[in-house]
């Protein structure tokens, strides 16, 4: 018997390793910890006192200190908008006091119920010494079983802030939008605080905020990721309006070059009529420059024309290999700002990609043209190698081709079309197909 109970005894000390491990990814998760490897362990030593120390009713010492005590590590050992670093205390220090709370009453009632030990006396060495054996084993378990629900708690925080981390670590929350999740957030923190204050027994009466208290501290960071989705949304839309106010403008311009050429055909008569030779040479040159435009506004998409010239430039300017080959004249069916969001999305999407890579692996090719019925248009670029699916990823992080994507399968759809993503080792394929009208 005293050998399981020295098993279980150090393997206390291992689930008290893996609780504060598991607690420090889980509050990683929410907000990146300092870069510096030294910061990163040695944040370990003051959340060994904070996420470990026990809570009890009528306790204001502990309670009062570890709001401070884990504001200052949160602040000091972690990095991002202050906004931000209050939001991390007020979600994690109700539930740091709430499962610490339950861990230590709730196993010490159920102990006591069942064992029907007496209160424990100890001697001058802090042993317990009216005890038997059984009830010391008994009380061992206990306290290995509280054990292992923190270390399943905390593990099972992990997984849920690693789920939501992409959204969580958005910077495209603004600062009013952190105040007033911050506020909502005090709520339950003043709850905790005022509870674990102002009671003094029937433990049994707590528990049920304590529940309550977790998971509004989860709900909280569900909020979060919401309010970082709708930023993002507002934004990206913000962006397709710019770019497609961009395009109509280059398509006003493009409109304006095309009346000066045919102004121009009225400036011929003129030059014609002069009776010199250097006059109709200039004349005729002329004419022709105005029959190739005449022949192409007529063969091409203008508008698609002026993004795929625009990302061209960009490309160029970038130090990236890009290559276009559109050929198709049944095009207009689609609608300008569908264009816009169809091709300069997949084409801001892999230039973007390219960036990443050294100026001699950069490459996007992009083909469009009808096959039988459909009219099949694919993007293809370099890419690094280990990235995650387009719509998975994100700019602050691994860009590919992230938030883009689904605006196109929105358009796509649109005209009953497909949208298929593919990713190679080093390279990325976006293929649409329309079916023609």
């Amino acid at each position: 018997m005293e050998e399981l109970i020295a098993f279980l005894d150090n393997f206390n000390y291992v689930q008290g390793a893996a609780h504060i491990l598991l607690a420090y990814l889980a509050i990683a998760a929410f907000i990146p910890p300092r870069r510096s490897w030294i910061l990163r362990l040695l944040v370990l030593l003051p959340l060994l006192s904070i996420v470990r120390i026990p809570v009890y009713l009528d306790d204001p010492w502990n309670i009062t200190l570890l709001l401070p005590a884990f504001g200052l590590c949160v602040f000091i050992f972690f990095t991002g908008k202050w906004e931000k670093k209050l939001a991390a205390v007020l979600i994690f220090y109700p539930m740091i006091v709430a499962v610490n709370f339950l861990q230590y009453s709730v196993f010490s009632d159920l102990f006591f119920a069942m064992s029907h030990a007496p209160s424990s006396v100890r001697d001058q060495t802090g042993r317990i010494i009216n005890w038997s054996r059984e009830v010391l084993l008994m009380s061992t378990v206990f306290y290995f079983l509280s054990n292992t629900v923190q270390v399943l708690f905390w593990a099972g925080v992990w997984l849920f802030m690693r789920r939501n981390r992409k959204q969580i670590a958005s910077e495209e929350i603004g600062r009013k939008t952190w105040l007033i999740a911050d506020v909502m957030m005090l709520v339950s923190t003043i709850a905790i605080f005022t509870t674990m204050l102002f009671i003094t027994q029937a433990n049994y009466i707590v528990y049920p905020l304590c529940v309550a208290v977790i998971l509004v501290s989860l709900v909280s960071v569900l909020l979060v990721a919401y309010m970082s989705r709708s930023e993002q949304t507002a934004r990206e839309a913000q962006r397709l309006a710019l770019q497609f106010a961009y395009y109509e403008e280059k398509l006003k311009a493009e409109e304006k070059v095309r009346r000066l050429y045919h102004d121009m055909k009225n400036h011929l008569l003129l030059l014609e009529r002069q009776d010199t030779r250097e006059a109709r040479q200039m004349a005729s040159d002329l004419r022709q420059q105005i029959a190739d435009y005449e022949d192409y506004i007529r063969t091409g998409n203008d508008f698609l024309d002026i993004i795929i010239r625009d990302k061209a430039r960009q490309a160029k300017e970038n130090q990236v290999d890009f290559s276009a080959t559109v050929h198709f004249e049944q095009g207009g069916f689609l609608e300008l700002k569908d264009i816009s969001t169809i091709f300069g999305n997949a084409l801001d999407n892999a230039l973007e990609a390219s960036l990443k890579l050294p100026p001699q692996q950069r490459l996007v090719t992009v083909k469009a043209e009808c096959v039988r019925d459909m009219l099949s248009v694919v993007v293809e670029n370099n890419c690094l190698p280990g990235g995650e699916e387009g719509e998975k990823t994100s700019k602050e992080d691994k860009f590919l081709h992230g938030f883009g994507i689904r605006n196109i399968r929105q358009a796509v759809e649109k005209y009953a079309g497909q949208c298929l993503v593919r990713r190679g080792k080093d390279c990325f394929q976006l293929k649409i197909l329309l079916p023609l009208p």
